[in-house]
């Protein structure tokens, strides 16, 4: 396999072959390759921490700090570290396939990721299974079925739709592949232990920083979650865009999934069945990746801001609705407490 396609497709079976080979064991790979270790540790500490962190460019780096990073993920088995490095890979491999021209390498990136496709003019055949299981973004009108042109069991889709399903595809592959329980020799648990602490405890201090946003304080809730309940309440069909808001900022302050749903209720359109997926899907516990909250700025171009109602917001001081809640929720919360976040008892109310 030529080195170019490789260094854009680093998970390719072929790829991995040449550069890991056959028969060798893990813990030889790993005392080969030590630089490596310690450069895929370094780039997953600085993604954790939140830092601009470019892949390497080279192929022979490109792909064994693929293979090293993926080990790791392994041995750490953590699902919410795992997603933040695959996202970063989900997007770099979306900017190469936008690029992407040899129709050859498109389909041998699909196969790769069971998306089975076929060339059809300047367009692409995607078979309906492989496009229902991989167009879950929530929200995105492009990947939705009724939005598609159908043939004979087949998607007839852009190569910018391709793109997105492939990418798709990806996430969903490698999240399943590093969650998976492997059980590590004790020669390579104490190579890879000192090496990724780490990262282990960055885990632990934004896990910490989420219960330290405290209990479900209601009252605390920014005016543009407050008006989304309001209306959801009203039995108002509040908007997508509303909705994933909705989703985003409880699952950000600790409430479970099935708590978030109570809040669903009483829309005209509830299905329990399709929202706890949806929920699911958001929140990263389902198949999906978890979404960040939205911006005050995002939130404002959507119109979903209400600063005018209240000082706070419209002080200038908040640039988002996180800051606004952490805020406002300051004498309301004890952060030596762990455990998981409650929901306020409303009747308990005065």
């Amino acid at each position: 396999m030529k080195e170019d396609v490789i260094e854009k497709y680093p998970f390719l079976r072929r790829g991995l072959i040449q550069y890991f080979g056959e028969g060798i064991s893990l813990r030889a790979f790993l005392e080969e390759n030590e630089y490596y270790l310690q450069k895929s540790a370094d780039l997953l500490y600085k993604i954790m921490n939140g830092e601009e962190a470019a892949f390497p460019t080279s192929g022979e780096e490109r792909v064994k700090n693929y293979i090293i990073t993926k080990i790791i993920l392994t041995y750490i088995r953590d699902y919410f570290i795992s997603a933040r490095y695959a996202i970063r890979e989900r997007k770099a491999l979306y900017d190469t396939l936008e690029k992407e021209s040899d129709v050859r390498n498109l389909k041998s990136v699909s196969h790769e990721l069971n998306v089975e496709i076929d060339r059809q003019d300047d367009r692409y055949l995607i078979s309906i299974p492989s496009f229902l299981k991989n167009a879950v973004v929530f929200n995105d009108r492009e990947l939705k079925l009724c939005n598609q042109e159908l043939q004979e069991g087949y998607v007839v889709a852009s190569k910018h739709v391709l793109s997105k399903i492939i990418r798709e595809a990806f996430y969903r592959k490698y999240m399943q592949e590093v969650m998976e329980v492997v059980e590590f020799p004790s020669d390579v648990d104490r190579i890879l232990g000192p090496i990724v602490s780490e990262v282990i405890a960055k885990g632990r201090e934004i896990r910490q920083e989420r219960a330290n946003l405290g209990p479900l304080n209601e009252k605390s809730f920014p005016p543009c979650l407050a008006e989304i309940i309001d209306q959801m309440k009203k039995g108002a069909n509040v908007s997508h865009a509303g909705r994933f808001f909705l989703v985003t900022f409880l699952h950000r302050i600790g409430l479970p999934n099935d708590e978030i749903l109570k809040y669903f209720g009483e829309v005209p359109d509830f299905a329990e069945k399709i929202t706890k997926y949806q929920i699911e899907h958001i929140t990263g516990t389902g198949r999906g990746r978890e979404y960040s909250v939205p911006s005050c700025q995002t939130l404002g171009s959507l119109g979903l801001c209400y600063k005018e109602r209240d000082p706070l917001c419209s002080s200038g001081k908040i640039s988002h609705p996180l800051s606004f809640y952490r805020t406002r929720n300051l004498g309301n919360r004890s952060v030596s407490k762990p455990g998981p976040v409650n929901r306020v008892d409303k009747s308990s109310d005065p």
